[in-house]
């Protein structure tokens, strides 16, 4: 018996409705999840058409390319985070424990709300090409340097004690980046709860680094992002 996907990919394309922008976020909706379940490459422009009822033919009303659609997922899946981070990261009026939090939470809850679309980011990005790759590719660096400046600030201000900050910023990347592989909504914890397990970790693991003679902060100083 043919599957769902199966018997609507056979059958007769819908007629086009709804208004452009709709439409256009139906299409987005249904390369993300093909991207998902198949990866880039292995979907083409004849699934995606078929998965929301339109012509091949038709998709160019709603978008340029295979790769505008990736480029899509890529700016919705980082953007706003990347946005918040910068905020974080400019207000230099907190501690660097506290801006490390936020940026957790902030990590975590986009992973949670755009599961899909950062999974598709971390495992397509190479998919790109040319400009739009190098954009990527410098949208991640900047990212690893805003977190890599709060580790080092922390440093500086006596609140951490570590010894290599970049191995402590690739930590706190590829925590929060692994959320998307098993993550659910509905599950025993929500992404603050999830983040502040992680923060607590972290935090316990940047104050009582062995071997290093950088100043500590007493565990009666630290302080939550709800403070």
């Amino acid at each position: 018996m043919r599957s769902l996907r199966q018997r609507r990919s056979v059958a007769a394309p819908l007629a086009t409705s709804g208004p452009p922008r709709e439409r256009g976020e139906e299409v987005y909706a249904a390369a993300l999840r093909l991207f998902m379940e198949k990866g880039y490459h292995a979907t083409s422009m004849q699934d995606i058409a078929a998965a929301v009822g339109l012509y091949k033919g038709s998709l160019y009303h709603y978008i340029g390319s295979k790769e505008d659609l990736l480029v899509q997922v890529f700016e919705r899946a980082m953007g706003s985070l990347l946005a918040d981070v910068e905020q974080i990261v400019a207000d230099t009026s907190l501690r660097a424990a506290h801006q490390l939090r936020m940026i957790l939470r902030a990590h975590v809850t986009a992973v949670a709300h755009n599961r899909e679309a950062l999974t598709v980011y971390l495992h397509e990005f190479r998919a790109l090409a040319n400009d739009s790759l190098n954009d990527v590719r410098a949208q991640r660096q900047r990212y690893r340097e805003l977190v890599a400046t709060i580790v080092e600030r922390g440093v500086q201000l006596g609140e951490f004690a570590v010894g290599d900050v970049d191995i402590a910023t690739l930590g706190v990347l590829g925590m929060c980046n692994w959320v998307a592989q098993w993550y659910r909504p509905g599950g025993r914890l929500g992404p603050d709860a999830i983040a502040d397990r992680f923060a607590d970790m972290l935090l316990d693991g940047l104050y009582f680094a062995p071997n290093t003679s950088s100043p500590r902060v007493s565990p009666n100083d630290r302080i939550s992002v709800d403070e």
